[in-house]
């Protein structure tokens, strides 16, 4: 067993793996499996895993009845395989700062849920923040999200204890965007603390 596994949801995003898998290789804090979860990947995606070389603790998992638009159903199927105390879930086309790990010690224990945030960049350059922190919904200091918490928080980027996914994701979700904040939601109204941790970065 493992302190945490990454589970990294992917659908035709090779273009980003090297970066992220780079990433990944370079985690300040080691103790971590990864899992990939495709939703039915059609653009050479498999047959990226099939050659890929890497020191990680890695799995590649999939689903290939259908294609696209399956969050959840993803995330459930990497759950089944999962060891780590917490999950971490980091999309595809996301990399995580190379410290993200390390941080994220800090902040985790049994009782609460971690989110992090997004700053987009074009080559090395940032040129956009997080939404949440461009509207000042959320602040640029760690703060418990006490009212309405799956309003400022994301799936990408959220951490949460293993044993808080029983029922994982709610796989009736249809197309992009509500999981996140349903599984969010449901954490909150079961007792658990929602952080939001700015300084946990993926860019």
């Amino acid at each position: 067993m493992v302190k945490y596994t990454i589970i990294i949801p992917i659908y035709n995003h090779p273009k980003y793996l090297p970066r992220l898998i780079q990433a990944l290789e370079m985690q300040t804090f080691k103790e971590f499996e990864v899992i990939f979860t495709d939703d039915g990947s059609n653009d050479g995606t498999k047959e990226y895993f099939k050659t890929l070389k890497t020191p990680l603790n890695w799995t590649y998992t999939g689903l290939w009845f259908k294609r696209g638009m399956r969050l959840a159903k993803s995330v459930n199927n990497a759950l089944k395989r999962a060891t780590g105390d917490y999950m971490v879930f980091i999309m595809g086309d996301s990399i995580p700062e190379i410290n993200y790990l390390e941080l994220l010690n800090e902040w985790v224990d049994e009782d609460s849920v971690v989110c992090g945030v997004r700053v987009h960049i074009e080559g090395n350059k940032q040129v956009e923040l997080d939404y949440r922190l461009r509207k000042g919904t959320i602040p640029k200091i760690p703060v418990l999200l006490s009212n309405e918490p799956w309003k400022y928080t994301t799936g990408n980027g959220l951490c949460v204890p293993r044993t808080a996914l029983k029922k994982g994701w709610d796989a009736r979700f249809k197309g992009y965007g509500g999981d996140d904040g349903e599984l969010v939601a449901r954490l909150f109204y079961q007792g658990y603390l929602i952080w939001s941790v700015p300084q946990l970065l993926l860019y």
